[in-house]
C-alpha cells in the first residue's frame, strides 16, 4: 500500500510539473518555431545558420531572434537560453564526458583590452557564445567602436584596467598589440586568470577577420541577387521606354556601387544614338541627348567590344570624350545591349573618380545588360503597338481617336490655367474630283504631301492629325484667334505654293478658339466645321476665322 501511495504522489507529481511547464511556455508567448530556434541558439548557431536551417532570410532569422530575447525579458542570446531552461522550455545542455570537470557547465568570464576594430570584432563574436562572458572592456579612448558597441550591450566599460582588477575574469585578452600594456597586465592581472595576447590574440583575431569576410560575401550575394530578383518584378510593369531606362540605370548603379550612369538606344534608321535616361550628371549633359557614332570614338569602342568595355580613367585615353570630361568622369564601365545579335543600345556607369572595378561587379554589369535587351525590345514593342493605335497609316500623323483626346486634355488644362486653345479644321479642295480623274494612288500622294506641310509649319506642342478622309486638324494650345488666324492663313499659302504633277493643291480652313467659340471640345470641332463650310462657300483656298466673315 506504501509503494502504491508513492507511485500514485509521483504521477501526480508529473502531473503538475508537465502543467506548469505547458503554463510557462504560455507565459513566455513563445511559438514552436521560436522554441526549435532557441534549441539552435543553445547549440551556438548563428543567424545566417539558422536562417538556412529554417529556409528563410537571414533578416527573418534575426527578427525571430529579436522577438525571443523580448518575450524572455533577455538582453543577450546567452540569457535568452539560460532564461528558457530555467523556465522548462529548454533541457540543460549535455556535458561532453571527456570535458575537464572544471569546466563543466562553467560559462568563461573575459576581460577585453583594446576598444578598437578588434575589441569590436571579439564582442560581436563572443556575445553569440553562450559559453562566453564578456565581464569588461577597457580603452583610453572611451569612444573607440569597441567601447561603444560593449556600451550598447550594457557590458562595463573603463580607461584603466584598475577599475576592474577586484572583478575577476578567467581571461584577459590584449588587443593593443603594445608591449608596454602588455608588461603592465603581467604586473597586475592575477597570477590565476589566463592572460592572452601577442601572437594568440592576433590568430583569434584572423580567425575572426576570415569569418566576418565571409559572412559579408554571403550578405553581398544575397543581396545582389534579391536586388535583381527585385528589378525583375518592376520591369515586369515597365511599359515605357523612358520608365525603363530609369530602371536599368538606378539598378546598375547600385548594383555596381557607381555615382552616375545613363541608357543610351540606337536609332537603326539614323544610325545614331538617343539618351534616354542619366543618373549622377548635370543638366547640361542631359542636353546632348542624340550624338553620332565616330569611328574610333568612345560609342564604336564599346559597340565593338566583346563584352562589358573598363576604363579606369578616361584621361589617359588616345580620344577621350570630351562631355565626359566636361563632366568630370574619370572611370566607365560599359557594355552594348544586344537582343538576336542586334544593337539595341548601350548601359553606361561611371565614377568620378579612378576606381578598379570588382570582377563580380563586371559579371553583374554584363547580367544586367540581358534585363536590359530583353527589357528594351519588350517595351518597342509595346509602344510600337501603341504608336499604330494612334497613329494614321497613309499619313503617319495622329488619328482622329488621339486627337479628341488631346483637345480634352489640353481644355482641363486651360480650363484649370486660364489659357487660350484654338482648333483649326482643313479640307483639301475639290479632292473627290482630284480622286475621279487621276485616281487614289494620285490622291494618296496629295493626302501626303499636305500633311508633311502641316506637320513641318506647326509646333511641337500641336497636335496634328488626320480627321479622316480628306480633311486635317490642328490642336494649339496657348493661342488665341488672333494668333491661329494668321497661322491658319500662313497655313493656305504654304499648301498653295507646291504644285502636284497634275495640277495645284489647294486647302480651305475653319477656326475655333476656347473659350469664346466654345467650352466642350463637341462645341469647338463644331464651330470649326460649320466655319469651314463657310471658308468653301466663299471660294475656297481661305480660312474662316469668325462668324462676321
Amino acid at each position: 500500500m506504501e509503494i502504491e501511495a508513492v507511485a500514485i504522489e509521483m504521477v501526480k507529481t508529473t502531473k503538475i510539473k508537465a502543467v506548469n511547464k505547458k503554463k510557462d511556455n504560455g507565459r513566455s508567448g513563445l511559438s514552436s518555431t521560436e522554441i526549435e530556434i532557441l534549441k539552435w541558439m543553445q547549440q551556438g548557431k548563428t543567424n545566417d545558420e539558422i536562417a538556412v536551417i529554417i529556409g528563410k532570410s537571414k533578416w527573418t532569422a534575426k527578427y525571430y531572434v529579436k522577438s525571443i530575447l523580448k518575450k524572455l525579458d533577455a538582453t543577450t542570446r546567452a540569457h535568452a537560453v539560460g532564461a528558457a531552461i530555467g523556465k522548462g522550455l529548454l533541457a540543460p545542455p549535455v556535458e561532453d564526458a571527456e570535458t575537464d570537470d572544471a569546466f563543466k557547465g562553467k560559462r568563461l568570464s573575459v576581460g577585453l583590452v583594446g576598444g578598437g576594430r578588434g575589441g569590436r570584432a571579439m564582442i560581436e563574436l563572443f556575445k553569440e557564445n553562450p559559453m562566453l562572458d564578456v565581464a569588461w572592456a577597457v580603452d583610453k579612448n572611451l569612444r573607440a567602436p569597441g567601447i561603444a558597441l560593449a556600451e550598447k550591450y550594457s557590458i562595463p566599460v573603463a580607461e584603466t584596467i584598475n577599475a576592474f582588477i577586484k572583478k575577476k575574469v578567467d581571461v584577459v585578452i590584449n588587443l593593443t598589440g603594445s608591449a608596454e600594456i602588455a608588461e603592465e597586465l603581467r604586473r597586475v592581472v592575477p597570477t590565476d586568470t589566463e592572460l592572452m595576447g601577442g601572437v594568440a590574440a592576433k590568430i583569434m583575431w584572423q580567425m575572426f577577420e576570415e569569418r566576418r569576410k565571409r559572412v559579408e560575401e554571403r550578405e553581398r550575394v544575397l543581396k545582389e541577387h534579391e536586388t535583381l530578383y527585385h528589378l525583375g518584378l518592376v520591369i515586369e510593369s515597365i511599359d515605357s521606354l523612358k520608365d525603363a531606362g530609369y530602371a536599368m540605370v538606378d539598378y546598375a548603379t547600385k548594383l555596381t556601387n557607381m555615382p552616375a550612369g545613363s541608357l543610351a538606344l540606337f536609332d537603326e534608321k539614323k544610325e545614331d544614338m538617343m539618351l534616354v535616361a542619366s543618373k549622377g550628371f548635370s543638366p547640361k549633359f542631359n542636353k546632348s541627348d542624340r550624338w553620332d557614332i565616330r569611328k574610333g570614338g568612345l560609342t564604336s569602342q564599346i559597340l565593338n567590344h566583346n563584352g562589358p568595355l573598363f576604363i579606369e580613367d578616361i584621361r589617359e585615353s588616345k580620344q577621350p570624350n570630351p562631355l565626359l570630361m566636361k563632366e568630370g568622369v574619370r572611370s566607365l564601365l560599359a557594355a552594348p545591349i544586344t537582343v538576336d545579335g542586334r544593337i539595341v543600345g548601350i548601359l553606361y556607369v561611371n565614377d568620378f573618380k579612378r576606381r578598379t572595378p570588382r570582377a563580380e561587379d563586371v559579371s553583374l554589369f554584363s547580367l544586367l545588360t540581358v534585363y536590359a535587351g530583353l527589357t528594351l525590345d519588350r517595351v518597342k514593342s509595346i509602344e510600337e503597338t501603341r504608336l499604330l493605335s494612334i497613329t494614321d497609316g497613309l499619313t503617319s500623323l495622329h488619328n482622329q481617336r488621339y486627337m479628341m483626346e488631346q483637345l480634352q486634355h489640353e481644355l482641363d488644362r486651360a480650363t484649370r490655367h486660364g489659357h487660350s486653345v484654338s482648333v483649326m479644321l482643313f479640307d483639301i479642295d475639290h479632292f473627290k474630283q482630284y480622286n475621279d480623274t487621276y485616281g487614289h494612288l494620285d490622291g494618296n500622294k496629295v493626302l501626303k504631301f499636305v500633311a508633311r506641310i502641316l506637320k513641318k509649319c506647326s509646333r511641337g506642342t500641336d497636335t496634328v492629325c488626320r480627321f479622316g478622309g480628306e480633311e486635317f486638324c490642328i490642336v494649339m494650345p496657348h493661342v488665341k484667334a488672333a494668333g491661329a488666324a494668321i497661322f491658319g492663313k500662313r497655313l493656305i499659302k504654304e499648301v498653295a505654293k507646291y504644285s502636284m504633277p497634275n495640277r495645284k493643291v489647294t486647302m480651305s480652313g475653319g477656326l475655333a478658339t476656347f473659350p469664346e467659340d466654345g467650352k466642350t471640345h463637341t462645341a469647338l470641332l463644331k464651330k470649326a466645321d460649320s466655319r469651314l463650310y463657310k471658308a468653301k462657300n466663299g471660294g475656297r483656298n481661305n480660312i474662316c476665322c469668325g462668324d462676321a466673315e
